[in-house]
């Protein structure tokens, strides 16, 4: 009812006061058809819009992500320049980037990169042990994380600290 008020030509509640009951049903009338008249005009252009489908038939959609997510590590390979290494991180649709520290790695990462970065490097040393510098902090780092034991040195400190806030 307050939509076909505020059709009503622009009147206030003051303006009605001095109207007797039929002037205002009338008004109020006109603006309801002239409502009705605007809404079934919408509902055409709506229905001329839409096409409905049978249930029998197959309907392909093509969506566009509006976030779309890196594809998955695939492979890591310590990549070194002269006296610099670096992590070098393939994906599945065979880009790589590469980190010279972990902590860099881990601000582009979401945990699903970490599990299975953290999976491939376990796999890669899961009989042997890693003899490259960068290879062991790695697979440190990476256990550290998934692995949490209260003899490593990261676990050890922690009870060390006190929280002041």
């Amino acid at each position: 009812m307050c939509t076909y008020l505020k059709n009503m030509e622009g009147y206030k509640l003051n303006d009605l006061k001095l109207k007797d009951f039929d002037y205002i049903q009338e008004m109020f009338d006109r603006a309801f058809k002239r409502q009705k008249v605007e809404d079934d005009k919408e509902t055409a252009e709506i229905k001329k819009l839409m096409e409905i489908i049978p249930d029998e038939e197959e309907v392909t959609i093509d969506a566009i992500p509006l976030v779309v997510k890196s594809l998955s590590i695939v492979d890591w390979k310590i990549h070194k320049e002269g006296r610099k290494s670096y992590y070098q991180i393939i994906r599945a649709d065979g880009k790589s980037q590469m980190y010279m520290i972990f902590s860099h790695m881990l601000k582009s990462f979401d945990r699903e990169d970490l599990e299975t970065l953290y999976k491939l490097v376990k796999a890669k040393y899961k009989s042997t042990k890693p003899v490259e510098d960068l290879d062991l902090v790695l697979w440190n780092d990476l256990k550290t994380m998934f692995e949490p034991h209260e003899k490593d040195v990261v676990w050890r400190n922690q009870k060390d600290y006190k929280v002041l806030s």
